[in-house]
């Protein structure tokens, strides 16, 4: 079980692709919020234009096209790096449990902590998800990268996107590496002593 499972190489142009449209799309935000606000970008009036804008608050027809600028401006770096943290994201089933590894964040979730996969049967254009007794992120010390771990995977859970080379055989493994550890955690339960 030492191998390990990344994008695959038509995944990572797709996510390369995926990348410099989410960066094209922040600056046109950033341009168009500028513009919307009548600010300048450059750093020696834009502060000056800011507190402007904040002494003279704008007409609601500027002030609604703002709002949704500005959330896309907040919204797509956290867009992007998710993209960058797929590219960067590495599976690996060992015998302690499945390893993950991502923008130097290492976790490993012990089979036994893995509850389900889902969906079975597995649909090859949709994500697989597994689901964990235990928060695998609670293993991250910085409090930014857990909760960018988090915003990408969620709580209790890893997602294995669709485009991870070979994604069955990892799948498949973890199917079987799970259903070995129940099948141990069952026996030791039935040769424990009674009381």
């Amino acid at each position: 079980m030492s191998r390990s499972y990344r994008l695959s190489p038509a995944g990572r142009r797709e996510n390369l692709l995926m990348i410099a449209v989410a960066m094209l799309l922040w600056v046109f935000a950033l341009w168009s919020f500028a513009s919307t606000l009548r600010l300048n970008l450059h750093p020696t009036a834009f502060w000056s234009d800011l507190q402007r804008v904040f002494a003279q608050p704008p007409a609601l027809e500027q002030t609604a096209p703002a709002l949704l600028l500005l959330v896309l401006i907040l919204a797509t770096p956290l867009l992007i790096w998710n993209f960058i943290t797929e590219w960067d994201t590495v599976f690996a089933p060992s015998s302690e449990g499945l390893r993950y590894e991502a923008m130097g964040v290492r976790l490993c979730c012990p089979w036994e902590d893995i509850i389900a996969l889902q969906p079975i049967p597995v649909n090859p254009n949709e994500a697989v998800v597994v689901y964990c007794q235990r928060d695998p992120a609670e293993a991250i010390a910085n409090p930014l990268r857990r909760w960018l771990h988090r915003q990408m995977h969620g709580r209790q859970r890893l997602v294995i996107g669709a485009d991870i080379e070979q994604r069955d055989e990892l799948v498949q493994q973890i199917e079987q590496a799970i259903a070995h550890a129940r099948s141990r955690a069952e026996v030791l339960v039935g040769n424990a002593p009674s009381m």
